[in-house]
């Protein structure tokens, strides 16, 4: 074989390859965009339908939430009234004193948070540390429950002198209570820990009127998703501010507050997230979550 034909085996690869290379893409891009689209949405939907968790009872939501107020009739239950944190103008809040009081004024329901101390043991509070109503700058989640068992949150209050030494109460205690006056309530998660996850559920298990009188809500739709994938038939809210990735708090006028991630280019990510949830709450995450309300923060309100 003469060299000057061996010389054009590369030359004719070399065209082969570039010829097919440009019709494969060609193709791709002029007859596949839209079959590729239409199968990646296909496998999207399917994947949230088989990883969704199914709505809890009608009549369990409804023995909770009530009716709406257009369509209820006279004898019908309306929820009207939400004691935040137990009405805690009135008594110290997240208190066992200030749920009996708001009984006893005959609100609907009773919303309190829960944090886990760093034994694992959930108790009724709301912040991260002791220092607002107590002066103590202990933080919960590194505090264990025996330090925090005795210390009165009534110091502050403007009403102490009649709630001396109030403590702050276990949720076992809060939900125990509650039940027997037959008061419905809204179990505020507060951390975003797995770790309260079984504890719920095991509470679901422990007191099963749970089901027809409580709602539980958290910030983190993660915490939902597992607390009511162990267990469908719990009532699931949750709740929604804006900034709730990327600012410690929100207030109105003032806008978001301190920054969770002081490093920039995590606090651009967390601002995707707040993008993402934002747009993914009434379009995709409800129907994953199968939750049954949405708690919308109270400076998220306009008229």
């Amino acid at each position: 074989m003469k060299p000057e034909f061996l010389g054009l085996i590369p030359s004719a690869l070399t065209i082969i390859y570039v010829t097919y290379g440009s019709w494969f893409l060609i193709k791709e891009i002029f007859c596949s965009i839209i079959p590729f689209t239409l199968v990646f949405t296909v496998l999207i939907v399917a994947a949230i339908c088989l990883l969704r968790v199914p709505l809890p009872e009608a009549s369990a939501v409804e023995a909770v939430l009530g009716k709406e107020a257009l369509d209820a009739g006279a004898s019908d239950y309306v929820m009207k009234t939400i004691a935040h944190r137990g009405a805690g103008l009135d008594a110290p809040e997240n208190s066992l004193q200030a749920f009996k009081l708001c009984n006893e004024k005959g609100c609907d329901a009773i919303e309190f948070d829960v944090r886990l101390t760093n034994d694992e043991i959930p108790i009724v509070f709301h912040d991260t540390t002791l220092e607002r109503m107590t002066d103590l700058n202990l933080v919960i989640s590194d505090s264990k429950w025996e330090e925090l068992a005795n210390i009165d949150i009534s110091i502050k209050h403007p009403f102490r002198d009649r709630f001396a030494n109030t403590n702050i109460p276990t949720l076992d205690q809060a939900v125990s209570q509650m039940l027997a006056c037959g008061q419905r309530m809204f179990i505020d998660i507060k951390d975003n820990n797995t770790k309260v996850v079984p504890i719920i559920v095991e509470l679901y298990t422990k007191y099963p009127d749970l089901i027809s009188r409580a709602v539980v809500t958290s910030f983190y739709p993660n915490i939902i998703y597992l607390i009511r994938k162990k267990n469908p038939k719990i009532i699931g809210c949750l709740a929604w501010r804006p900034y709730n990735f990327t600012s410690e708090n929100f207030r109105y006028p003032d806008g978001p507050g301190p920054r969770k991630s002081d490093v920039w280019y995590k606090h651009y990510f967390l601002q995707v997230c707040d993008n993402i949830h934002t747009w993914a709450l009434p379009r995709i995450t409800f129907y994953l979550l199968g939750i049954s309300v949405v708690l919308l923060h109270k400076d998220a309100l306009s008229g």
